[in-house]
């Protein structure tokens, strides 16, 4: 048997946020800004930067190996604490450990900014790129891609999401927004702003700024997003990076472990042509931003309708609409069919389970985007088995607070995956999986949490429809008016360092 592939060599080459852990972090900054257009005897000046960059020291474009040193350090500390105290981990609240990383991803229009200023106006091979990716190469923002994900039109978007002028993103979390402006600051110096990049002036509420959307996690809730349910539980694993260690506890989802090349390009990673891609892409990834604005009072104001729906309870309701508790205890395992989780803290850890049965709603959130199956080649979605991405967002916005009238208070998701091909990544899991009504067997409905609709009118959502089985095993149909709005985004390609230094940078 062939040894299951790893990136295990690849830690120094590939960009840190591209794991399942991420960028430790408790604030957040994406900043998006263009390549101005250069001076003649400055063709090449933003490339030059971008090398330098790619190979300051100490880092500023973080590595796997940093971040994964990140996260042990924390560990580290973590232990020693609880040791200190007298009580288990889980319990112990660090104080802040001062850490930053950063992560620069390019659109297509960037990559042909990069690529007009370079000696060779065809080495990046952008014309392959367009074969062997056509969501990338296209963007999220033409028309007929809006109408495909079922996207609100792009005149409803933040002004920030409407500009044409995003040719890059970085992408910098980390323990305080001291930390994160500071390194955001360094790098647009080493890039150098004002002359080579320059901000996009437009703003995305609620960041006061522009060129940039601001997330941090919830003060009160860390690790859960503004409907209340912790996120980010279940992230696929790659052998070299994430390792099982002895004695790991058997609720852990083993079967998460997933190949790299379905995550990180590769020579055999799939593509849309038997176009081969260009070398400089491998150890890159591609990441989709979407800013998701969450109407909290209505999914609270929907859970209400509990009893009418033969639920146990409101939380049940929500359960069923999710296919987790708050807690992240998963409602297909039997002791949580019909409440929560007395430990949240082992709750977080219960994700080794399948599904047999509608106790877990075909069309809930989870189900919708973890098929959890024994997929093959021959599977009706031919797609299925390739549709992995890692989940590395940040809510954003204040919390809601149960009584406010204030619609300039708006809160949501940052959301931001990796995969190593879009069409079998998010855009396979949002057009046929959870926009889809007829996804997986049957009649499920869409899927209740990030399913979209065409809207009824401009800036107006429209209704999704989902349905599950009542405490009595009597299908139930629950109509809606959709509850999370994209409020814009695009798609990025995150390269590789050597690619930043050796093919998108030049001396």
């Amino acid at each position: 048997m062939p040894p299951k592939p790893s990136i295990a060599g690849k830690l120094d080459n590939i960009q840190g946020d591209i794991w399942s852990k991420g960028f430790p972090k408790y604030y957040e900054t994406y900043y998006f800004f263009s390549i101005k257009t250069p001076l003649l005897n400055e063709k090449n000046l933003f490339s030059q930067c971008l090398k330098n960059l790619s190979t300051q020291s100490p880092r500023l474009i973080s590595t796997l190996r940093m971040v994964r040193e990140d996260h042990n350090r924390i560990s580290t500390r973590r232990k020693e604490e609880a040791i200190k105290q007298g009580i288990p981990e889980k319990r112990v609240v660090l104080p802040e450990i001062p850490m930053s990383n950063a992560l620069i991803a390019f659109t297509i229009k960037g990559l042909q900014a990069i690529q007009a200023g370079l000696q060779d106006d065809t080495s990046l091979r952008l014309t392959d790129v367009a074969a062997t990716d056509p969501a990338f190469f296209a963007g999220m923002t033409p028309k007929e891609v809006t109408a495909l994900l079922k996207d609100p039109d792009q005149d409803t978007w933040d002004p920030l999401f409407r500009s044409t002028e995003i040719h890059g993103m970085l992408k910098i979390g980390g323990s305080s927004k001291g930390k994160v402006e500071e390194h955001l600051k360094n790098i647009k110096g080493v890039l150098k702003h004002g002359t080579a990049i320059d901000d996009v002036f437009q703003d995305s509420p609620s960041t006061p700024t522009d060129s940039r959307v601001d997330g941090w996690t919830r003060p009160n809730d860390r690790g859960k997003e503004h409907f209340g349910f912790e996120d980010g539980i279940s992230q696929p694993l790659m052998n070299g990076i994430d390792e099982q260690e002895p004695g790991t506890n058997a609720n852990t989802d083993v079967n998460m472990y997933t190949d790299p090349r379905l995550l990180i390009v590769t020579g055999d990673t799939k593509r849309e042509s038997s176009i081969p891609r260009p070398p400089w892409m491998e150890n890159g990834s591609f990441l989709v931003f979407r800013k998701l604005e969450q109407n909290v009072k209505a999914f609270e104001d929907l859970t209400e309708q509990w009893e009418k729906k033969g639920c146990e309870s409101k939380e049940h309701m929500g359960a069923k609409l999710m296919g987790r508790w708050k807690s992240g205890a998963p409602l297909a395992v039997v002791n949580f069919y019909t409440e929560d989780s007395k430990d949240p803290d082992k709750a977080k850890e219960m994700n080794n389970f399948i599904y047999e049965n509608e106790v877990c709603p075909v069309s809930a959130h989870i189900r919708k985007t973890n098929l959890r199956e024994d997929l093959t080649e021959n599977d009706k979605d031919p797609r299925a088995l390739r549709t992995k991405i890692i989940r590395n967002g940040i809510p954003y916005g204040t919390d809601y607070k149960g009584n406010e009238n204030n619609t300039k208070l708006t809160r949501g998701l940052l959301f931001a995956c990796y995969q190593a091909h879009i069409e079998d990544g998010f855009q396979n899991m949002q057009v046929n999986w959870s926009n889809d009504s007829t996804f997986r067997t049957g009649h499920p409905g869409q899927d209740p949490i990030i399913g979209q609709v065409a809207q009824k009118s401009r800036g107006v959502n429209g209704d999704l429809e989902t349905f599950f089985n009542d405490k009595f095993g009597v299908r139930q149909s629950v109509k809606f008016q959709q509850l999370v709005t994209m409020k814009g985004g695009e798609y990025f390609f995150v390269p590789s360092i050597p690619a930043m230094s050796d093919d998108l940078g030049m001396t």
